[in-house]
């Protein structure tokens, strides 16, 4: 009987380190930083937070990179930016001067895991995948609010344009917070002390 009160006492301890390890830090990509109608990209010149890298552009923003990859167009001519139909929202992707098979990823800076909970789109038949699973066809305009938890990659393939805007992400984190870890150490030698008292 004690036995069985001690086990399920270790098993909450562990499940509450597991919780603390799993972290979630909330953030929405607005790309205010992004100055409206700009073009960014093959030639243009590049903000601080961006990176060119061959046939693809990236951009960063509260620890996430958006990247557009351009496998059929020109090299260095991977570019977003211009074509946009509203304010503040950003073409990531324009098929007629990127190319065919381009495609834009949303990822952690570190490669690390994250939820995707919604984002507001204006796209022409991009194909939505995660982690390389199809999850849907975006059409038009809207909110995707389908949230996806524990990604690594979320994916747009090609279409005439990608406009994305106020990606709200959780970005997972695997560390605990400050003083958590040594908390729940600290209760489990009190309850491994009490068992062997008790004996």
């Amino acid at each position: 009987m004690k036995s069985m009160k001690f086990k399920s006492i270790l098993v909450s301890l562990i499940l509450g380190l597991g919780a603390a390890a799993a972290n979630v830090g909330a953030a929405v990509l607005t790309f205010d930083s992004l100055t409206k109608f700009g073009a960014y990209g093959d030639g243009e010149a590049l903000l601080d937070s961006m990176s060119a890298n061959g046939q693809s552009l990236s951009y960063q923003e509260s620890g996430f990179l958006v990247t557009l990859t351009t496998p059929n167009a020109p090299a260095g001519a991977a570019h977003f930016g211009d074509g946009t139909y509203e304010p503040q929202t950003f073409n990531w992707h324009d098929g007629f001067e990127n190319g065919a098979n381009s495609f834009v990823t949303l990822t952690r800076v570190d490669g690390g895991r994250f939820n995707l909970v919604s984002f507001n789109y204006y796209t022409d038949q991009s194909a939505l995948s995660a982690d390389g699973k199809p999850v849907g066809v975006l059409q038009d305009w809207g909110t995707w609010d389908t949230k996806l938890n524990g990604i690594s990659e979320l994916r747009l393939g090609s279409g005439a344009y990608n406009e994305l805007d106020n990606i709200n992400v959780e970005n997972i984190s695997a560390v605990p917070e400050p003083g958590i870890l040594p908390l729940l150490l600290s209760g489990l030698i009190v309850v491994a002390g009490a068992r062997r008292r008790r004996r």
